[in-house]
């Protein structure tokens, strides 16, 4: 809100300075922005009168003004078709610093000598763009026939802004008024409101118009007055004077009264010609699936029930607080104006507003909330301004449609509320005095006050509101410094939230880098993701869990196509991140993200359902800083294994699976509990990313991919870990090389190892796989190292090596494999 100094002095002294009032504003809640002054770029420039014209000798768009500035007289060469004789013109002389506007953008340029077709021009006179007080430049600026000659342009038009940085409770203050107020509960000082009223005369508004409201909800009331004999042309230099201080464009006198009532009263107004209202109806419903409008910018806009709309007899007309209708706005040919001042639902004004992307002054002020009186008020104001200044005659009464008048607000509130709230002791007559500054009507109890607010503060409503009105009034200052008596409140811890950051360090601790992507995607991201039933319980539970194939949430009023849909997997935007990342760098790419899925659900909100998405580039790093070395499959399971050994989650396995994201062979079911029993828990899934996927996502070296459920993960995070004694006597390690099937599991090896070797055998890792021409095709050889322990005594060989032949024969009878060094060669 930009408030001009010259003109709030029209409702309220101000005898501050400027920089004063802006510091006192903004420790009373109405922060000021900005303070800055018109004048500064008018040194240099004076007021002129136009004593004579004529004509270029040498150019017939050109004249040769007279300037006389009061001590002495010039001649200037203008091509501005609007000034005549008698006029009082801002005139620059060289070496004046204006906006040069036929720069793109415009910018500060020293107004030099010159010659224009032969004739000297000394000086120039100025447009309101080369002045920078607006976007006109089609003609020089005419100031009043009463500003005085010779004066300097700063003195006449020079104005203090200040800018305003409100809070959305303050929609008062979105007005002059409001802030001419507020100024008077602060400093003292009566508000002077304006009062005129227009002379009515002919047939009453009421049997001209008729106003109906199809939903008081949506439309709390809807005011219209009728204008005749108006006589559409420009607004008085004062008031464009005033519309461009506030930051709006003047257009003519009736558009420029609707724009200059609101920036007074807060009120929004839009005026239609009536002639073009069919049998002079007034509806304001809900549009109707498929009707048309096409608003005041030429666009043709689709609407639905969902969009408020004022229609008359037979169409709509305009999109209630947002804006007009073509074929009923305000044209040179209009002669009958019906004045609309109505009072909308903030929620269905946010909701038109956004979704057609039209943001305005009025809507604005809609969303944040109007008092109703304020319609009738504001609509008698511009009716006296249209009767004065574009002559019209104003017909009698209103037409007014208020289904369901507001009532009488009052609060009571507890003087004890002032000192719970503030620390300090306010007592009636104080409570009283401030209160009535702002407005209210204030009346004693016993021990308490009650409040009547004033219609224009829709933000008081509960005692709290009144004691933080007292409090700004009388300064926050004044509050003394206490320190809080008593305890701390219990913090009250979330069990499921420092789960999730347990997860989110063990990631980081394991090396791989957090990213956080938008909530919303595309379609076509979506569609790129691999997905469908495979006829394999395990795998399609993988897939409803982690990337259900489910129709997504879509965004009624998206930023853009890219985001038009809520996510219903992490895949597609991980995979964007590994291609993104790999332009910048050619190894280590492992990240993580923690995100929701969002699925629709009748009649509630979505779920959110929590999933976790590791993905890791075609590269790491080797040996040396100049190495890398190809990353597979034993890469991201080993991050995995990291992760759940820092969560303390143990008895993981890797099951062979088949999903249509993975390449075939590559992809493994991540569960707690043996597959069989049916008490395990599917943690997730990780694999390598198959061709297709990695085609249809731009993505050309192999990546690999994991998705674990958050929701388990935590359950399994938080459960207490039993200390497990360091080993008294030593272990010793010995590896086993077996060659077998290519298609066996080598996790499936694993756990078969442990089985045939306990109790001595307590770990079995593989470190080593050999696919080539020393093994039979169809076959690889895998290479496990076997740890063997015991609690109770210090293993001999003999002791290892009878388990080790137990082992050997278990690989023999449950694989046929064959054992190297013993089996082969």
């Amino acid at each position: 809100m930009r408030v001009s100094l010259k003109w709030l002095r029209e409702y309220i002294d101000v005898a501050v300075p400027a920089s004063d009032l802006a510091e006192r504003l903004t420790l009373a809640g109405v922060a000021v922005e900005r303070l800055h002054t018109t004048a500064e770029n008018l040194n240099g420039v004076v007021v002129g009168k136009i004593s004579a014209l004529a004509r270029h000798p040498n150019a017939d768009r050109l004249q040769l003004a007279t300037v006389d500035l009061g001590a002495e007289s010039v001649t200037v060469v203008t091509g501005a078709p609007n000034i005549e004789i008698g006029n009082h013109v801002p005139y620059a002389s060289v070496g004046t610093e204006l906006w040069d506007t036929h720069q793109a953008p415009p910018r500060r340029s020293v107004l030099k000598p010159s010659k224009i077709r032969g004739i000297e021009s000394l000086g120039m006179v100025c447009s309101a763009a080369e002045l920078g007080l607006g976007d006109d430049h089609s003609g020089i600026l005419i100031l009043p026939y009463d500003t005085p000659v010779g004066a300097a342009l700063a003195d006449v038009l020079g104005d203090t802004i200040l800018e305003l940085e409100l809070t959305p409770n303050r929609s008062d203050c979105l007005s002059m008024l409001g802030v001419a107020r507020e100024i008077g509960a602060l400093y003292g000082g009566a508000v002077r409101v304006p009062v005129e009223r227009a002379h009515e005369t002919g047939a009453p508004a009421a049997e001209r118009v008729h106003v109906s409201i199809a939903d008081s909800d949506l439309c709390r009331r809807y005011t219209a007055t009728v204008i005749d004999d108006v006589r559409i042309g420009p607004s008085p230099a004062w008031m464009r004077e005033r519309l461009e201080a506030a930051g709006v464009r003047p257009i003519n006198n009736v558009v420029d009264i609707t724009n200059y009532v609101m920036i007074e009263f807060g009120q929004p107004l839009h005026a239609f010609d009536l002639a073009t209202i069919e049998a002079g109806e007034i509806i304001v419903r809900p549009a109707r699936d498929g009707e048309t409008l096409r608003t005041l910018d030429g666009v043709d806009r689709v609407l639905d029930s969902n969009v408020l709309v004022i229609a008359d007899a037979t169409r709509p007309v305009a999109l209630a607080g947002v804006m007009g209708g073509e074929a009923t706005e305000v044209s040179g040919r209009t002669t009958t104006i019906l004045l609309e001042s109505a009072n909308f639902d903030p929620r269905s004004i946010r909701r038109t507003a956004r979704r057609f992307q039209l943001p305005s002054e009025a809507s604005r002020r809609f969303e944040r909330g109007i008092p109703t009186v304020m319609a009738e008020t504001a609509a008698r104001r511009a009716a006296w301004l249209m009767q004065t200044i574009a002559g019209g005659r104003v017909a009698p009464g209103i037409a007014d449609c208020y289904p369901t008048p507001d009532l009488a607000r009052t609060i009571v509130v507890p003087l004890s509320e002032f000192r719970r709230l503030l620390g300090i002791d306010i007592g009636v007559d104080e409570a009283a005095d401030v209160l009535g500054r702002l407005g209210c009507e204030v009346s004693a109890l016993d021990s308490s006050v009650r409040v009547a607010p004033p219609e224009h503060r829709l933000d008081i409503a509960i005692p709290a509101d009144v004691v933080e009105e007292v409090a700004r009034v009388i300064g926050f200052d004044r509050l003394p410094a206490t320190l809080p008596s008593g305890s701390p409140p219990p913090i009250e811890e979330d069990a499921r939230r420092i789960g999730e950051e347990c997860i989110r360090d063990a990631f980081a601790r394991n090396g791989a880098m957090e990213i956080v992507s938008y909530s919303m995607t595309s379609d076509g991201a979506r569609d790129r993701v691999p997905s469908g039933p495979t006829g394999d319980p395990l795998a399609d539970a993988i897939s409803a869990r982690l990337m259900p194939d489910v129709e997504p949430i879509r965004l009624v009023n998206p930023l853009s196509a890219e985001m038009a849909i809520l996510r219903t997997e992490l895949v597609s935007q991980m995979l964007a991140a590994i291609r993104d990342n790999a332009r910048w760098t050619d190894r280590d790419i492992v990240l993580f993200e923690m995100g929701r899925l969002y699925l629709g659900r009748a009649d509630d909100l979505p779920e959110e359902r929590r999933v976790a998405c590791v993905g890791m580039g075609a590269f790491r790093s080797g040996d040396s800083w100049a190495d890398r070395v190809a990353v597979d499959f034993r890469d991201i399971k080993g991050l995995l294994e990291g992760v759940f050994a820092t969560l303390g989650i143990t008895d993981i396995q890797f099951t062979a699976v088949t999903l249509p994201l993975f390449r075939r062979g590559h992809a493994a079911a991540i569960l707690r509990g043996d597959q069989r029993d049916p008490q395990r828990v599917i943690l997730g899934t990780v694999g390598r990313v198959s061709a297709e996927a990695r085609r249809a996502n731009a993505l050309d070296e192999s990546a690999y991919l994991a998705l674990l459920d958050i929701e388990h993960l935590i359950d399994l995070t938080g459960r207490t870990r039993p200390i497990v004694p360091l080993k008294r006597f030593p272990a010793i390690r010995q590896d086993l090389s077996i060659e077998l099937d290519a298609a066996v599991a080598a996790e499936d090896v694993r756990r078969a190892i442990v089985r045939a070797g306990r109790p001595l055998i307590g770990d079995a890792r593989l470190f080593d796989v050999y696919v080539g021409d020393r093994v039979a095709t169809g076959r690889r050889g895998l290479t496990y190292r076997i740890t063997y322990t015991a609690d109770d005594r210090t293993l001999t060989d003999a002791d290892v090596a009878a388990t080790h032949r137990k082992v050997e024969d278990a690989m023999r009878g449950q694989f046929g494999a064959s054992v190297r060094g013993r089996d082969t060669t």
